[in-house]
């Protein structure tokens, strides 16, 4: 570091002499001043710039006072030296340049490159991309004479080069031109769309193109990067652009690793999956594309297993072997952080952080490698593989700005979809690259590129299925799908057999993991995910904590699978017997959490037997060092959770419990030894945390038996001093506790399955709100926090509050009411909402101080600014509604007497206004508002205040109903019977969801007087024989779902018309029955289902027919509705009629 350092002082004085004596220079126009400035030039290129030794005020001022005013641009020989100053300044010392600088030797380098010989462009354009470079919104008055078709750059660009050289950084300067700065105005459209068209002709022409080798990979390193910063910048993605784009990226990412003659086709096109059969993947294990893989298998890892010893001096060490050279360390964090794809803009930046450096090194004549021929192969080598990755890079950006659906079309030009075609040497795919390339930066960027192709396709891929394996002659494409998901597990498992490298490694397991979130196990042969389990495993050691991040993020996809598996039970549960059961330990040790910690080493559950590389990794066969029950209990089939063998296993502590547990809380070193203590790094211990919350929510069940566990460690973690690790815990907390609650709801259910009793819930509840839960809500700073913490005390459950003593339900209310004034809008809005929740428990909705508190809590925060707190709220306010209308159904006239007039009003007026607010809250707050309509009593109507409040309210509901959102018109419909908008929704609405609960609150009214007089109640039959006949005319497909449903309840409303006709009323309907036959709605009704209201419809319409003073016109109409509400033996044990369109696909 000493000679470091003065070394960099004698550079350091060498440079301010030269910038004094530049500074003093004059010249005189003469010979003898040209020769000194000539000399003084020499000097100051002389200068080694590789450390810091030049600050930016002196470069500004030498730059723009001297260089670009002493220099005359006819004197090339003197330029060319000043181009190498400037480049020096900006791309070796990283220096800033100022506005007024900027301008001038921009000005300067234009100026020269239009007026001097050939021989001088390369260096001044060299000069011209350091300077642009990161500036492209500062230089705005520059951009027609560099990037219009006149300009300098674009003719250079398309054939006015003569020289190699002058393409190469005219490519290098354009593309530095694309480069987009935050806070900086980009280039206008039709600029950015020229620059597109330029780098897709050098993309489909420079790799065919006979030019010297490093010439041609320095452009198409440049000609990626500028597509790619052209994509990240303007988001334009051409559609008629997108194939030919593809198709170029795709030649690039193998440059330099295939022996195949290179051929750019001109497109890709799009297809759903190549139609390959995959029968390939079933044959016989000695098949020889099988033991061709199995061979590659063993010879990659055998490979890779072998150690080698370390070359110094060599950038090939670091990108092109299996082990991080010391010198690369740094450029290896930030690829990683770039390809790790957090955010477009965030992986420009990162891109161009690393290849900044690594552009200006390549552009000196100082070279890290010798020139010996194996050094100038080595650094071929290292440029080939700077390609592929700025390809692979260009094509993780292309995929993140791309729709979803389009690009699962060109998914066979980069997933191979048999093992045919993964194994074929002529077929190149992603995995080729992953397999076979020896730079572990582009097996990286390939896995990261992989991943971003593979994430938000869960719609796509659950059409895969591969669970028929009969042979015909056509290949469905669910089929070929299924195919295309075990090749993706086949080549993912392989790689993880022979990767070493750490970085590679952490992307791989996070690959595998969204591949695992993505793909319908379901559909499945069972086999896949236990694999990948076994596998995966063996680097829960590693001694890089990223790696074992990126494990129990592949075992957290693994627990989130929905819907549950038999295949994941037993993955969960051991395979066999360990030392700590529930009967012996978990229940009778005072501290589970620590007993674990004391136990064995940590069981996986899985054979240890054989080695990684050992296993048969081709789809479909299980590996037989694998405790997988058979394809019959596992894999496709939901779990039955009565079932013998998994009660029997549930009562065992599982592996990844005892897993979690050990990276969460502290381990003692070695063996205990003076009593020292050491935790997991923060990310280890927080991925554990969301391990065992997806767990919890998924498989608990399973995992029932480890409560004691799971309680104790959500306690010793909210002691923890990190704010996330309580976060974290909290939602852990919010999963067990809804988990507990559904097994309390389940109780009555006799499907063999052990539950929890009502009573180990209530200690559970007892032991938490002993422990820290009123600490964490009275005093926690970390807002988070306490609202998750919120969510978790709604969660208890009716049943289990009203069995918990009086003071924990006192703690309980008095904290959340008082939570509802925090000084944070996502506490109150939580703490509203386990208002919400609570005030339809029994035992507190028939407590009127409490429904007073709330309701004031409440009426507080529907004033609130934040949206998310009114809406929020509002589902409370509609729950409160809710509670009053139970207590009145109840016949609790106490409560009715006793809740006050006034705050009722005020209930009122706060609903009728919040059904103008955003749609959110709308549609909570037109159920409320209804809700109170029907809760209010007699003798409220009899006030003034009330009476304006209806009129009010009842111009809400008709204005929602008639227009806005559907949730909120649908809510509407359920809030009030208002006729003439109620029969206008229920014939003329698209949405057959809004008709449905149209039609419900027709048939709510109680009695006859309710549907006014002869001409409205003639309006609603005929309304509701319209909408029948309107549900069979539809428009959208997407409400075919809905029409029988539709259907059923209009007939539902008639009936109860029915039931309310009265003899006044058959005079009416005689002339719309005779005209109108709906026989054929009601033989659907009643095919469908069964319904009390047609006995009870046919017995009152005998009675009205046994009335003597009918006339024959109103007992043809009587005689019409019986046949409609008769119910025919032989119906009765008729099958349900199919439509076509259900015998296809029910």
């Amino acid at each position: 570091m000493a000679d470091e350092s003065g070394f960099s002082a004698v550079e350091r004085d060498r440079f301010e002499q030269c910038f004094k004596r530049f500074m003093k220079f004059t010249s005189q126009g003469d010979e003898m001043s040209r020769t000194n400035l000539n000399l003084l030039l020499d000097e100051i290129n002389s200068i080694d710039y590789s450390s810091k030794i030049v600050t930016e005020e002196e470069a500004n001022a030498l730059i723009q006072f001297k260089l670009c005013r002493l220099i005359p641009l006819h004197d090339e020989r003197l330029l060319v030296k000043v181009c190498q100053t400037v480049f020096n300044f900006t791309a070796r010392q990283q220096l800033n340049l100022t506005e007024s600088t900027l301008l001038a030797v921009t000005e300067y380098l234009v100026g020269g490159a239009q007026r001097c010989q050939p021989w001088a462009l390369p260096m001044i354009l060299q000069a011209l991309g350091a300077v642009v470079y990161e500036n492209v919104g500062l230089l705005t008055k520059f951009h027609d004479i560099l990037l219009s078709r006149r300009g300098i750059l674009i003719p250079l660009i398309e054939g006015g080069a003569t020289e190699e050289e002058v393409l190469r950084q005219a490519v290098q300067t354009l593309e530095n031109m694309t480069i987009k700065v935050s806070g900086q105005t980009y280039m206008e459209d039709r600029y950015a769309s020229l620059c597109f068209d330029i780098f897709m002709k050098l993309l489909h022409k420079i790799p065919t193109t006979r030019l010297e080798s490093m010439i041609q990979c320095k452009v198409m390193i440049c000609t990626l990067r500028g597509l790619q910063n052209l994509l990240a910048a303007t988001k334009i993605m051409p559609s008629e652009q997108l194939g030919p784009l593809l198709a170029g990226v795709r030649t690039s990412m193998f440059h330099g690793i295939s022996n195949i003659p290179v051929m750019v086709p001109e497109t890709l096109h799009p297809t759903p999956l190549s139609n390959v059969e995959p029968s390939s993947a079933d044959k016989t294990p000695t098949s020889p594309q099988k033991s061709q893989a199995e061979d590659n298998a063993k010879g990659q890892g055998n490979k890779k297993s072998k150690k080698r010893k370390p070359k110094k001096g060599k950038e090939q060490d670091g990108d092109q072997q299996g082990q991080p050279d010391h010198g690369q360390g740094q450029d290896d964090t930030k690829l990683s952080q770039a390809m790790n794809g957090l955010s477009v803009e965030g992986q420009v930046r990162g891109e161009q952080a690393v290849f900044r450096p690594a552009w200006a090194k390549i552009s000196s004549s100082e070279s890290d490698f010798s020139d010996t021929e194996g050094g100038q192969s080595s650094r071929y080598r290292s440029t080939c593989a700077k390609v592929r990755q700025c390809a692979l890079a260009c094509l993780h950006t292309v995929i993140k700005n791309t729709d979803k659906k389009v690009m699962f079309g060109y998914w066979s030009s980069f997933i191979p979809d048999s093992v045919t075609s993964g194994n074929s040497s002529q077929i190149q795919t992603l995995f080729t690259i992953i397999l076979k390339d020896p730079s572990p930066k582009c097996r990286m960027g390939a896995l990261a590129t992989l991943t971003a192709l593979l994430d938000g396709t869960k719609t796509f891929l659950a059409a895969a299925d591969d669970s028929d394996q009969s042979r015909t002659a056509f290949t469905a494409f669910s089929t070929v799908l299924g195919s295309t998901v075990h090749e993706l597990h086949r080549c993912l498992l392989l790689a993880l057999v022979s990767e070493n490298f750490p970085l590679t490694l952490t992307q791989l397991i996070k690959c595998l993991s969204t591949l695992i979130s993505n793909v319908p196990y379901q559909k499945m042969r069972p086999g896949l995910l236990s694999r990948v389990v076994k596998q995966v495993r063996n680097f829960l050691g590693h001694r890089d904590p990223n790696v074992r991040v990126a494990c129990l993020t592949c075992f957290g996809a693994v627990s989130a699978i929905q819907p549950p598996l038999m295949e994941v039970c037993h993955i969960i549960q051991p395979s066999r017997t360990t030392s700590l059961s529930l009967s012996s330990s978990t229940k009778d040790l005072p501290n589970p959490v620590t007993a674990i910690k004391t136990n064995d080493p940590v069981d996986s559950g899985f054979s240890s037997n054989q080695s990684p590389e050992s296993g048969n990794l081709e789809a479909g066969n299980v590996s037989p060092g694998l405790s997988t029950p058979s394809p019959g209990i596992s894999g496709t089939q939901t779990p039955v959770y009565a079932d013998p063998l998994l009660q029997s296993q549930a009562s065992q502590t599982s592996w990844l419990i005892k897993l979690c547990v050990k990276n969460i809380t502290p381990q003692p070193r070695g063996f205990g030894e003076n009593g020292e203590y050491y935790t997991e790094p923060l990310p280890v211990r927080l991925e554990s945390l969301q391990v065992l919350a997806h767990l919890t929510k998924g498989y608990f069940p399973i995992i029932r038996n480890s409560l004691p566990i799971l309680r104790d460690l959500t306690c010793k973690c909210f002691e923890d001093s990190d704010g996330v690790i309580r976060l974290h815990t909290s939602k852990l907390l919010d999963e067990l506790t809804q988990a507990l609650q559904k097994d309390i709801q389940a109780l009555d259910q006799s499907d063999g399955a052990q539950r929890l009793s009502s009573t180990e819930v209530h200690q559970f509840w007892d032991y938490i709100l002993n422990g820290p839960i009123p600490k964490i809500l009275q005093r926690e700073t970390h807002n988070p926090v306490k609202a998750v913490t919120c969510d978790c005390l709604s969660n208890i459950g009716a049943d289990v509050f009203n069995i918990i003593s009086m003071d924990k339900r006192i703690l309980c209310i008095t904290l959340i009411l008082g939570l509802t004034s925090d000084e944070d809008r996502v506490v109150r809005s939580s703490a509203v909402r386990t208002l919400g929740v609570y005030v339809l428990y029994t035992c507190l909705r028939e407590d009127v101080n409490f429904v007073a508190d709330a309701a004031n809590a409440i009426l507080t925060c529907m004033a609130d600014s934040s949206l998310n707190v009114r809406l929020k709220t509002a589902w409370s306010l509609a729950n409160l509604c809710d509670a009053l209308v139970l207590n009145k159904d109840d016949g609790d006239t106490e409560f009715m007497e006793d809740f006050s007039d006034l705050l009722l009003q005020k209930l009122f007026t706060t609903a009728t206004h919040a059904c103008q607010d955003n749609d959110k809250v709308k549609s909570n707050a037109v159920r409320a508002l209804g809700n109170i309509m029907r809760y209010l009593p007699t003798r409220s109507l009899a006030k003034i205040p009330f009476r304006t409040a209806v009129e009010d309210g009842v111009k809400a509901l008709v204005k929602n109903i008639s227009s806005g959102a559907m949730k909120v018109r649908w809510n509407a419909c359920y809030a009030k019977d208002i006729l003439i908008t109620l029969c206008s929704v229920v014939t003329d609405c698209k949405n057959f969801k809004v008709r449905i609960n149209a039609a419900l609150a027709l048939g709510s009214p109680a009695e006859r007087c309710h549907y006014g007089n002869q001409d409205l109640y003639l309006h609603v039959w005929e309304s509701l024989i319209k909408g029948l006949k309107t549900a069979e005319d539809i428009t959208d497909f997407a409400e075919y779902r809905y029409r029988d449903s539709l259907n059923d309840h209009i007939c539902s409303a008639i009936l109860h018309i029915i039931l309310l006709t009265t003899q006044e009323d058959l005079t009416t309907l005689s002339d719309l029955l005779t005209k109108e036959d709906i026989t054929v709605y009601f033989d659907r009704f009643k095919n469908s289902t069964k319904h009390k209201e047609l006995p009870q419809a046919e017995e009152q319409l005998r009675k009205l027919e046994s009335d003597g003073s009918l006339t024959e016109s109103e007992k043809s109409v009587v005689n019409i509705l019986i046949d409609l509400c008769r119910i025919e033996d032989e119906d009765e044990e008729k099958e349900p009629e199919k439509t076509a369109f259900v015998q296809t696909y029910d």
